[in-house]
């Protein structure tokens, strides 16, 4: 059993008063107390006086299989099984470092991630985030990250490719509703399925009990992610051919429907 003490502790809604004790016994978090309590000698005890205690941080979108790198999503298609566990390694340490617990991964390549994730499921004590996997994101022929494993033709192989990724137990569908700047020829400006697709998409990810994120970096895009119903939004950018359009009745509509906005953060993929 271990106690963490801490002048700064945060529990995820306030700082606490003259800091605090982090009760941890067995790997998890069972109490949090204000002060510095007399523990008894059961405990053993962590000073911390100079540093912050808080919850474990969400990095809720990762591409755990591309480096940091110069082009890192162009050079994923080259890399292999080896090269890429080692970069899912640096990136789970370089995350964990940083304070992240968990991350939300939705750009694999041919469920490499997803078998790190099952890996972790099968090591007790392996020290690394938690990992929230999609398995390959899925995309029109020759369209965003195609090369990860997830070209969708028709919507037998979309159906078969959402029963496939629900095999694998991924936690969330990601799904390229629009194109991305680092791949070449992919438009940026359109859309890379009909929002019947879409529709179609999240209907059958919804009957295997998967939420669906989408990459959606143009206004085209946006509008189809939101007429589909989808659970999440990666970018938002709105970008037309004069460049991004926001108007204050999308932001509106968008409220509504209580769909989750990524931001425009990364908005160079």
């Amino acid at each position: 059993m271990v106690a963490i003490r801490s002048a700064r502790v945060f529990d995820g809604e306030r700082f606490l008063d003259g800091g605090g004790t982090v009760l941890v016994r067995d790997g998890r978090i069972v109490g949090v107390e204000p002060g510095f309590p007399d523990l008894g000698t059961d405990w053993e005890i962590v000073d911390c006086s100079n540093g912050t205690v808080l919850p474990g941080l969400i990095d809720t979108r990762v591409h755990l299989v591309a480096d940091s790198q110069q082009d890192a999503l162009d050079r994923v298609a080259g890399f292999t099984e080896e090269e890429i566990d080692e970069v899912v390694t640096d990136g789970l340490r370089r995350s964990l470092t940083g304070g992240v617990t968990t991350v939300r991964d939705l750009g694999d390549r041919l469920f490499n991630v997803v078998g790190r994730r099952d890996r972790q499921r099968h090591t007790p004590g392996l020290l690394e985030p938690t990992i929230v996997a999609s398995g390959p994101p899925l995309t029109s022929p020759g369209g965003h990250c195609y090369y990860m494993g997830g070209e969708i033709p028709d919507r037998a192989t979309l159906d078969a490719a959402i029963r496939a990724r629900a095999d694998r137990g991924v936690e969330v569908i990601k799904v390229m509703a629009s194109g991305g700047m680092t791949t070449a020829g992919s438009d940026i400006t359109g859309t890379q399925f009909s929002v019947e697709d879409l529709r179609f998409l999240v209907d059958r990810a919804h009957a295997a009990g998967l939420p669906v994120a989408a990459h959606a970096q143009s206004l085209a895009s946006v509008e189809a992610a939101l007429a589909a119903e989808v659970d999440a939004i990666e970018h938002c950018s709105c970008m037309t051919e004069n460049g991004p359009v926001v108007t204050d009745d999308l932001i509106e509509r968008l409220a509504a429907s209580e769909i989750v906005v990524g931001g425009c953060s990364g908005c160079a993929q």
